[in-house]
C-alpha cells in the first residue's frame, strides 16, 4: 500500500514536491491556507487588468539549460512562450545620467564605457565575466564529469561573491560607480547572483513566460492534480502533529487532524519550525540561522492600472524624485517602478499595468494591525504619494489611472503566512550563501522541508529544486528508487 504524504502550502515548492511524490507512487493531498495555488508566485485582478507580483524571469526556461527537464516534468515549459528582455533595468542618477544594464554583454561594455572609458581595463574584465557567466549552467543534478568541467565557471561565485557596492567601487568614475550600484546593489546581496541573473537573460537561458506568475502556478497545479494529486484549499495549519518524535499529521485552524505517513512543510520556514513544532527540534545552528540571515525586506506593492499606452516607455526603471515621498514614516527619495506592456496579457489593448515596489518596515505595519481605520488612511497616503511620485516621470499619469491596489506587509501575511511579510526567504548573500540549511530536522522522523526558507535566493528554482531534493531524500529514506515522467 502506498505511503501517503501531507504537504503544506500550494506554493511553487508544495505543489512541485507533490508532483515528485505523486511520480513516485505516494499519495499526496495538499493543505493551503489561501484560495488558490502559488503562494508568492501570484497575480490578481482588479477591473479590466492583471497585476503580476512576483515573475521577471525563469531560471533554465530553454531546452539548452540543464534546468530544462526538471521544468518539463512539472509542466511549465511545454508550449509556453517566453520574453527575454534587451536590458534589466534603466536607472536614472541625480544629474540625469542613465544607465541601460543591457544583457546582452556586447552592448553592455558599450554602455559602460561610454560613460566610463578610463576605466576600459576593469569594464573589459568584468563583461569577460559575465559572458563566462552566460555559458555557465545553472549547478544543478550535474554528475561527477559535467561538474568537472563547469568549474572553472564555478569559481566566479567566489570571486564575485562581494557586494555590489564592493564590486563597483572598483570604477574610478564616479558617475558609473553609482549607476552601477544603483542598478545592481540590493542589500548584501552578491555581485555574482545579480550577474548570472543578467547574464542567463543574455545567453537566451532564463526568459519572462508570456501570461506571468499566475499562469505559472495555474500550470503546476493542473500538472499536479493530473498526477492524482489533491488539494484542500482554505485549510490552514496550526500545528505539526507529533508523537514519539515522529511527524504524523497537522492540525488545522478549525480543529481537524489530518494524519499521514509523512509530512513536508513547504510553508514559511519560521512558522513550521517555531510555531507548529513549537521550536523543540530546533538547535543553535538554526537559530543562529533566523537570527543572523537577511531576509528579502516587506515590501508596499503599488499596482496601478492606466488607460493610456505607456509600451514605448522603460519596462523597469529606478529614477530618482525631484520631491522625496513620506511612506510609511520613511522618506522616500526614489522610485522603481515596473511597466508591464511587453505583456499583452496583463491590461487591455491600448493601456498599461504599472506596479511600483516599496521597502518598508514591518515593525510599523505590526502596530496597525488592529487599527483598521489608520491602516486604511495609511494606504490612502501611499496611493496620493505614489500618483504624485509618478506624475514627476509621466506629468498625465494622475488622470488616466483607472484603478490602483495597495498591498502591504500584513497582505502578504494574511495570503501566504511569510515570516515578517518577506515576499521571499533569505536574500543570496554571502553569508547565506555559505549556510547549509537542513531539508530535515535532527530527532524529528518522517518530516522534510522545501522552498524558499531552505534555498537562499529565491525564486521558482530554489523552490522547485528544494522540493525535487525533498523527495528524492524521501525516496532513499523508504528504500525506493526516485523517477521522474513528463506531461
Amino acid at each position: 500500500m502506498s505511503k501517503s504524504v501531507i504537504i503544506i502550502g500550494a506554493g511553487i515548492a508544495g505543489l512541485a514536491a507533490g508532483c515528485y511524490a505523486q511520480m513516485n507512487g505516494f499519495k499526496t493531498k495538499i493543505f493551503e491556507m489561501h484560495n488558490k495555488p502559488g503562494g508568492l508566485c501570484t497575480a490578481w485582478k482588479r477591473k479590466d487588468y492583471t497585476f503580476d507580483l512576483s515573475l521577471h524571469w525563469i531560471t533554465g526556461s530553454l531546452p539548452k539549460s540543464n534546468v530544462y527537464p526538471m521544468w518539463e516534468e512539472l509542466g511549465l515549459v511545454q508550449d509556453r512562450q517566453y520574453i527575454t528582455h534587451e536590458y534589466y533595468n534603466l536607472v536614472l542618477d541625480e544629474q540625469g545620467n542613465k544607465f541601460y544594464s543591457y544583457t546582452n554583454p556586447d552592448k553592455l561594455q558599450e554602455e559602460m564605457l561610454r560613460i566610463a572609458p578610463e576605466d576600459e581595463k576593469q569594464i573589459k574584465n568584468f563583461v569577460k565575466d559575465v559572458k563566462k557567466f552566460g555559458a555557465m549552467d545553472f549547478p544543478y543534478n550535474v554528475g561527477l564529469l559535467k561538474f568537472i568541467k563547469m568549474f572553472p565557471s564555478l569559481r566566479l561565485w567566489r570571486k564575485y561573491s562581494m557586494s555590489v557596492k564592493e564590486m563597483a567601487a572598483k570604477f574610478r568614475n564616479p558617475t558609473l560607480r553609482n549607476l552601477f550600484e544603483l542598478a545592481f546593489q540590493w542589500h548584501d546581496q552578491t555581485t555574482a547572483y545579480s550577474m548570472m541573473g543578467m547574464a542567463q537573460m543574455g545567453a537566451g537561458v532564463s526568459g519572462y513566460p508570456l501570461g506571468g506568475s499566475y499562469s505559472i502556478a495555474k500550470a503546476l497545479e493542473k500538472r499536479y492534480v493530473d498526477l492524482g494529486g489533491n488539494i484542500a484549499y482554505n485549510s490552514q495549519v496550526k500545528s505539526i502533529i507529533v508523537e514519539d518524535n515522529q511527524a504524523v499529521g497537522i492540525e488545522l485552524m478549525v480543529g481537524t487532524h489530518k494524519f499521514g505517513d509523512i509530512i513536508l512543510s513547504a510553508a514559511d520556514g519560521h512558522t513550521t519550525l517555531f510555531d507548529w513544532l513549537n521550536g523543540q527540534y530546533t538547535n543553535s545552528k538554526i537559530t543562529e540561522i533566523y537570527q543572523n540571515l537577511e531576509i528579502f525586506p516587506p515590501l508596499i506593492f503599488i499596482s496601478l492600472g492606466v488607460n493610456h499606452d505607456y509600451s514605448q516607455e522603460p519596462h523597469y526603471l529606478f529614477f530618482p524624485l525631484k520631491k522625496p515621498l513620506m511612506i510609511a514614516g520613511k522618506e522616500i527619495d526614489r522610485l522603481e517602478v515596473r511597466n508591464h506592456s511587453f505583456d499583452h496579457t496583463l491590461a487591455p489593448k491600448g493601456k498599461t499595468a504599472f506596479t511600483v515596489a516599496v521597502e518598508t518596515n514591518y515593525d510599523y505595519w505590526a502596530e496597525l494591525k488592529e487599527k483598521p481605520d489608520e491602516y486604511s488612511n495609511e494606504k490612502k497616503k501611499i496611493e496620493e504619494a505614489i500618483v504624485n511620485g509618478l506624475s514627476e516621470l509621466y506629468p498625465k499619469i494622475r488622470d488616466e489611472i483607472e484603478v490602483m491596489d495597495i498591498a502591504t506587509p500584513l497582505t502578504f501575511i494574511r495570503f501566504t503566512g511569510n515570516w515578517k511579510g518577506s515576499y521571499q526567504g533569505w536574500l543570496f548573500t554571502k553569508k547565506s550563501h555559505a549556510a547549509q540549511i537542513p531539508q530535515t530536522l535532527h530527532g524529528l522522523f518522517n518530516f522534510y522541508m522545501a522552498g524558499q526558507w531552505v534555498s537562499p535566493g529565491g525564486g521558482l528554482i530554489g523552490a522547485a529544486t528544494s522540493a525535487k531534493h525533498a523527495v528524492q531524500m524521501i525516496c532513499k529514506n523508504e528504500k525506493q528508487h526516485f523517477k521522474t515522467t513528463k506531461p
